[in-house]
């Protein structure tokens, strides 16, 4: 968890006009994700910007699942929804772990979208665990971070 909050820091810093506006949930009681649990994340961007959306997840090592199937759900300020399925894939075909690891803790960053023209206003991007189980197990956060390519 403390690399990605390095590396967030690292982004936000890195260039004056771009900049990386990143939220983390770490609520997971007993470290599960319940499927019915939607996380949601409200940004509010100040500029026109073109940007890259990418989702965070810290997990405990040697899960026993491979990829984390999920509904990133990206709102924009006049209410206009696009619902994207993607899959966090957690291991490769060979069983290797594409999680960056120190210990126990893993963290995973997967793009989303890239190069989305983003209006300034109040954006809500929600991520929905599709698991076909209750829920997802050894979840020690999630979160969503955006990161300007541009500034129109």
């Amino acid at each position: 968890m403390k690399k990605i909050i390095a590396l967030l820091l690292l982004f936000a810093v890195a260039s004056c006009s771009k900049f990386t506006l990143s939220k983390i949930i770490e609520d997971f009681p007993d470290k599960r994700w319940e499927k019915k649990d939607i996380q949601t994340f409200e940004f509010t961007i100040e500029d026109d910007i073109t940007a890259d959306v990418a989702v965070l997840f810290s997990h405990v090592s040697e899960t026993q699942y491979d990829e984390v199937p999920l509904a990133v759900t990206i709102q924009d300020p006049t209410g206009k929804k696009e619902t994207i399925e993607t899959k966090l894939v957690l291991k490769d075909a060979s069983g290797k772990e594409l999680s960056d690891c120190v210990g126990d803790v893993c963290d995973l960053i997967t793009a989303v979208k890239e190069g989305i023209s983003m209006q300034k206003g109040t954006y809500i991007i929600t991520l929905q665990n599709k698991t076909k189980l209750p829920y997802l197990p050894n979840v020690l956060a999630v979160g969503v971070t955006i990161e300007t390519v541009s500034v129109q």
